[in-house]
């Protein structure tokens, strides 16, 4: 149930939003073009781009059960701000390594730190939204699993003009502004 008598935190839940926006972007845009990536400037085969996208999602699973034990230790803003800080080094490490095996490492790692907020986002939106569980559940769940579906045609248009790499290269935007946004999320008020 809704908890009443409890005021909505919209600016946070902007901000949170934002973040959630940018995340959704990374993920899908390293989803869709991270096997083109290791075929077409990594040189490798269809079967070993297509475990470079496996261990991008296996990092995903890790980094969404990371995320709950890292909020529950040190908060769940914190959380989310070290997760968009760890995306930049692991998103050009992914991107400029050498070799086809070596990525693999940085396309799990990458994995991992996009989704260490996912679940959290979740509970921080119900927490910034108190009164409307459902909307803040919605939004930031509903986001996190759409939006980035709607940018990758852009990202592929880019793909066009400048290959797979270069939308890894422009990927690596996200991070910072991510890391922005969430400097602006405060930690949720404590209930008694």
């Amino acid at each position: 149930p809704a908890a009443t008598g409890q005021n909505d935190r919209w600016r946070p839940f902007a901000a949170l939003t934002c973040v959630e926006v940018l995340r959704s972007t990374a993920f899908f845009g390293i989803n869709t073009f991270i096997e083109l990536y290791w075929i077409r400037h990594q040189h490798a085969s269809r079967g070993l781009a297509g475990v470079a996208l496996t261990c991008f999602l296996a990092g995903g699973v890790v980094g969404t059960l990371l995320g709950g034990r890292l909020a529950d230790r040190i908060g769940l803003t914190r959380t989310i701000q070290l997760g968009a800080a760890a995306m930049l080094p692991l998103f050009l490490a992914l991107r400029f390594t050498p070799g086809t095996n070596a990525p693999l490492v940085f396309a799990l790692l990458a994995g991992a730190a996009l989704n260490v907020p996912f679940a959290v986002m979740v509970k921080l939106g119900q927490d910034y939204l108190p009164s409307r569980p459902g909307t803040a559940a919605g939004v930031t769940l509903g986001l996190g699993v759409s939006v980035g579906g709607l940018v990758s045609p852009l990202l592929g248009l880019l793909a066009d003009a400048h290959g797979p790499g270069g939308v890894l290269l422009a990927l690596c935007a996200v991070p910072p502004l991510a890391l922005l946004a969430g400097m602006l999320l405060p930690e949720p008020a404590r209930t008694p």
